[in-house]
């Protein structure tokens, strides 16, 4: 009896969590992002701190369901970070703002499969001794990632993901290029409007 009790409740939680995802409703949510890194270096059995960097964005993110489980939509997001060494004498700012056209695909069960590009435009700053310089920049990137959508009531989701991916920033006034790439895990929120 107690395992056909589990089974009910898992198939009822299913269908709910299949309802949200219908052609014709809407995705309208984003995420936050803080990151704080010390970076250190050991030499000769000596720890030495290099400085720390601060990053922190906010994503908004809207999505429209095409078909039954697949949305496309877009996110924007805006990236403010920093750059400050462990003497004082240099610190470095850089504001990000990057637009991402998005797509969602979800299984049954909320698992969803997430993919993105974007381009965007940035601005270095950097300040050593006094002497401040200021550089622009293009950013390219893409991303793939999957997340389960964790329904609270019958219109919103917690989402965490986990994911890969990398991102290009071209200088204008340089003749080289900044490349990222790797894992990174988040945590956003998503409202499902319209009809089921």
């Amino acid at each position: 009896m107690k395992k056909i009790t589990i089974l009910m409740i898992a198939m009822c939680a299913t269908v709910g969590a299949y309802a949200q995802f219908n052609q014709g409703r809407m995705l309208v949510g984003g995420s936050l992002a803080f990151q704080s890194v010390t970076s250190k270096y050991k030499f000769d059995g000596q720890t030495t701190t290099e400085g720390k960097s601060t990053d922190f964005s906010i994503a908004p993110q809207f999505g429209y369901f095409v078909i039954d489980n697949l949305a496309v939509g877009a996110t924007l997001d805006v990236t403010l970070s920093k750059w400050k060494d462990d003497d004082g004498d240099y610190e470095s700012t850089a504001t990000i703002l990057e637009f991402q056209p998005t797509v969602r695909y979800y299984l049954p069960m909320g698992v969803f499969f997430q993919g993105q590009f974007g381009i965007g435009t940035g601005k270095y700053k950097d300040d050593e001794d006094g002497n401040v310089d200021e550089e622009k920049f293009t950013r390219t990137s893409f991303a793939g990632a999957v997340g389960y959508a964790i329904f609270l009531n019958d219109n919103i989701a917690i989402e965490p993901m986990i994911g890969y991916g990398s991102s290009g920033d071209k200088y204008k006034d340089a003749d080289y290029k900044d490349i990222n790439n790797g894992l990174f895990v988040r945590v956003g929120i998503q409202a499902y409007l319209g009809n089921k």
